[in-house]
């Protein structure tokens, strides 16, 4: 059990360091408090001094100057007095090849045991224990130079626990890690804090640390710049300029929810998603309206998909109409109509094909005229922004026409459409190669439900995608925004895929096109080899299926 007590298990007081004869310092002072039991981040730009103090705290350096405490005590540095702080204060190295050493797993992990004093009975016992709760027996008889990274990252790990620390300090664990081995080491890292050790990690997601961290502690030419609670920390913009970071996502967020009147900046910031999407969720309207007409019949029911429209019929077949033949489909025992929102697109159709496309209200007409006396209204559109606004005034305008009108909620809406939409991707782009980075269009908008574009990127990275990226054409998070996230990722090679119900006019042009604007021209010139995919969210089948998934809720 988890237990934070006032009293520091770690404490520098106005340390120096110095790899060069002190012709320069990596630690110029440095002085801080760690408390037993806390998850602390320990952050700043590279060179700053983490790496040093870290190395100072497992007595790999001695200070030249100052103090450095252990459970109240100066560290004493003598072969026995250092045999006994490395038993209790573990590092866990940023290249698990620095660390590593012996011939086979098992060989690794049992060196740390019998080089504190225990039996071989006893070192054999405890190999086993954290072998099994690090899930690596698997592999245990194999040799350390042939394992993969994140197996490296995990025997690492276990040389530390088998000793039983007081202390792990973890220097980017997640270095070079995919994101399912990254979530493999966040999920041991969990359970080495709810065992009461205190881990102390150093870090460069800003979005972990506020999740994850009891405190944070700036780093900054080899002083602490800041220490506090990750809020606390994050809200100072100064101090992120100065150690190279930018301010969590969901902060970033909250504010200008805020700021828009959306959300009180009275409420509780959050650190978690979870937590902001509470907020936006119980803004949701009602999504049922009764009508005055009064039925003399039996009920005659209809489904009206509403789309913004395009003019390209390629993609229009595999994604609009795919999605109308998925409710006949799903729901046989009502008439299907459809509704178009953009009359710019409707015009131009009837212009060059000769074929009219209704509006929401041509469609609402067309169906009282036939006798329907309950509609569901399905929008196929990404979020409940200015069109969804508009298409249920619209719709509305026709209440006294029918017994009920009631409206599906738009794709992403919930926290588990996030997730599922999330999934569909992920299952379209299976396996995506560490080096490259999937990038996706959204279209965006000037409405406050733009947050969404935001925060399902965000989620994107809470899932453990760390190499997709959203942003979108008309707002945040914009091109440049994306090019910076992944040049920071380390992305070699670029996938562009629109997130949008079709790869019409934005996708082939604004995405793909060859003119300087295009997103794939501006990462072309960025250096980024691009491949370009021109596949609407309509085409893939879950995301039909989560459409579906809406009218049967209101049903």
């Amino acid at each position: 059990m988890k237990n934070i007590t006032t009293e520091p298990v770690l404490k520098a007081e106005n340390l120096f360091f110095s790899y060069d004869d002190e012709k320069s310092h990596s630690l110029d002072g440095l002085s801080l408090e760690i408390k037993r039991g806390q998850k602390v981040a320990c952050m700043g730009a590279n060179g700053s001094g983490k790496s040093t103090f870290f190395l100072c705290c497992n007595g790999i350096h001695k200070p030249l100057r100052g103090t450095l405490f252990f459970d109240g005590a100066p560290i004493n540095y003598s072969r026995k007095g250092l045999l006994d702080l490395r038993s209790k204060v573990g590092i866990v190295f940023q290249d698990p090849d620095n660390q590593l050493f012996s011939a086979s797993v098992y060989q690794e992990i049992s060196f740390g045991a019998l080089n504190i004093g225990l039996s071989s009975e006893a070192a054999k016992k405890e190999v086993h224990q954290v072998m099994e709760q690090l899930e690596i027996t698997g592999f245990s008889q194999n040799p350390t130079h042939a394992l993969s990274g994140g197996q490296k990252k995990q025997v690492s790990i276990a040389d530390i626990l088998v000793m039983h620390p007081e202390v792990i300090i973890l220097d980017e664990p997640a270095a070079a890690l995919d994101p399912k081995h990254t979530q493999m080491v966040q999920h041991i890292v969990e359970e080495l804090t709810q065992e009461g050790i205190t881990v102390i990690m150093s870090t460069h997601d800003v979005d972990y640390a506020l999740k994850w961290a009891d405190e944070v502690i700036l780093f900054h030419e080899g002083k602490v710049l800041m220490q506090g609670d990750p809020i606390t920390v994050f809200s100072n913009r100064r101090a992120l300029q100065m150690t190279n970071l930018e301010q969590p996502a969901i902060m970033q967020l909250f504010d200008r929810l805020c700021q828009r009147g959306i959300l009180s900046a009275s409420l509780e910031m959050p650190r978690e998603l979870s937590t902001l999407e509470h907020y936006i969720e119980k803004a949701t309207l009602s999504n049922t309206f009764t009508g005055g007409y009064t039925m003399q019949t039996e009920s005659k029911k209809a489904i009206l998909i509403v789309s913004f429209g395009t003019t390209h019929n390629d993609t229009r077949a595999v994604t609009i109409d795919a999605i109308e033949q998925a409710a006949r489909e799903a729901f046989p025992q009502y008439q299907i109509y459809r509704g178009w929102t953009s009359k710019m697109i409707i015009s131009r159709l009837k212009k060059r094909d000769n074929i009219h496309i209704p509006t929401v209200s041509e469609a609402m007409a067309a169906m009282s005229k036939d006798g329907i006396t309950d509609v569901i209204v399905q929008l196929t559109h990404i979020i409940n922004g200015i069109e969804n606004e508009q298409m249920i005034a619209d719709a509305l305008a026709f209440q006294k026409s029918f017994h009920s009108i009631r409206f599906g909620n738009p794709l992403l809406t919930t926290t588990q459409d996030h997730h599922k939409a999330i999934r569909a991707i992920a299952h379209e782009f299976p396996d995506l190669p560490a080096d490259t980075a999937l990038v996706l269009m959204g279209h965006g908008t000037t409405h406050f439900a733009n947050s969404v574009y935001a925060a399902l990127d965000y989620t994107f990275k809470d899932l453990g995608y760390s190499n997709i990226f959203l942003g979108t054409v008309e707002a945040y998070p914009s091109m440049e925004s994306l090019i910076k996230m992944v040049k920071s990722y380390g992305a070699k090679k670029i996938i562009l895929a629109p997130f949008m119900i079709v790869a019409g006019d934005h996708a082939k042009n604004d995405m793909s096109g060859e003119d300087e604007d295009s997103w794939y021209y501006q990462f072309k010139q960025a250096g980024y080899d691009v491949k370009c995919v021109l596949k609407g969210l309509g085409e893939y089948p879950e995301i039909r299926d989560l459409l579906m998934e809406h009218i049967s809720d209101v049903i």
